[in-house]
């Protein structure tokens, strides 16, 4: 099968298209036949070492996919069904997705019923497994009347998926960029408001909003965006860190960094937690809203599999406003 094998860390080039042998699934694994699968921010990180020891070269990174599955040597899934899998240490303690077959715990392999078509459902799992935890479980925006949440950066696939969250409970999303070129796409993804600035935005937060925000996404997560954050969230609201910094991703700098912000309404996501046992109805009800028109995942690229490099060197270059999707072509 072909794969994109990261030998050594680097740019875009550091992702060569390999020719390896099919993996096998083991009892208690599966293997999937890859379909497509989202790009992340994370997965840049990786490709440049950004994740210190946590990751292993040679690797196939990539953290989520969707396909079908070759073979369940456990009988937990059946042959042809339907799937996504996400995180659980993929494309980072293992080979993930960046291939045209992975092996995967069947603890972080999702059996889905849907008619949306491949590329629609790729933008899913990262993406929205996030949304939906930084909104459900750390800010806890079920207890507020329509919730008013800001997200930073507000032009990432997960900026757009939080604003439909909060959208679908009648309230309201302001999003920070420093690009303002991307003003009109993020105001049509939903949000109520968008603010150009590189950190300090509360002074003018507090002006659209003067009790505060009832919840703040930090996916910067730097001392002055964070700073930033205490300032403008109102005096019962919650703060999500949902992401580490930006060149360090998994390393103990950002691991001293996320121990000094342990305070009162503070709270961390981490994506990797997930699994099929906790979370597999809330991934279906996604797929649902999605199917229904309540969720409208914003794609804002597709590529095929042979680009996946050229991806990965517009990414860098902060191109997009909204998720990617790469199609893998194996039929």
């Amino acid at each position: 099968m072909k794969a994109y094998v990261i030998t050594n860390p680097g740019g875009p080039e550091a992702l060569e298209l390999q020719e390896v042998p099919s993996p096998k699934a083991q009892k208690g694994q599966v293997t999937i036949q890859i379909k497509a699968f989202g790009l992340n921010r994370a997965e840049a990180v990786t490709r440049m070492g950004g994740s210190g020891k946590a990751v292993k070269f040679p690797k196939v990174i990539g953290i989520e996919c969707v396909g079908i599955v070759m073979d369940c040597p456990g009988g937990e899934l059946e042959k042809g069904q339907t799937v996504a899998a996400a995180m659980g240490e993929m494309g980072r303690a293992y080979d993930g997705s960046y291939a045209e077959q992975t092996v995967v715990p069947v603890t972080n392999v999702f059996p889905l019923k849907t008619s949306l078509d491949w590329k629609t459902l790729a933008a899913i799992p990262e993406t929205y497994f996030t949304a939906w935890g930084c909104c459900y479980h750390t800010l806890k925006l079920d207890k507020f009347e329509k919730p008013k949440v800001l997200v930073r950066p507000g032009a990432s696939a997960l900026a757009v998926a939080i604003t439909q969250i909060v959208n679908h409970l009648e309230g309201q999303v302001i999003g920070i960029t420093r690009s303002a070129h991307k003003v009109e796409k993020m105001l049509k993804t939903g949000m109520h408001k968008v603010i150009v600035s590189a950190d300090r935005v509360a002074d003018e937060v507090l002006a659209e909003w003067p009790n505060g925000a009832d919840g703040v996404v930090d996916t910067i997560v730097s001392k002055t965006s964070v700073a930033d954050d205490f300032k403008l969230r109102s005096k019962k609201a919650h703060l999500c860190l949902a992401g580490s910094l930006a060149d360090s991703y998994g390393t103990d700098k950002a691991g001293s960094f996320m121990k000094a912000m342990i305070k009162p309404r503070v709270g961390f996501y981490d994506s990797g937690t997930i699994s099929v046992t906790k979370d597999g109805a809330n991934l279906q009800q996604i797929v649902q809203r999605v199917e229904q028109g309540i969720y409208n995942p914003h794609i804002d690229a597709t590529f095929d599999f042979s680009e996946l490099p050229k991806a990965h060197e517009m990414m860098d270059k902060n191109a997009f406003a909204g998720k990617v999707v790469i199609s893998v072509d194996v039929d």
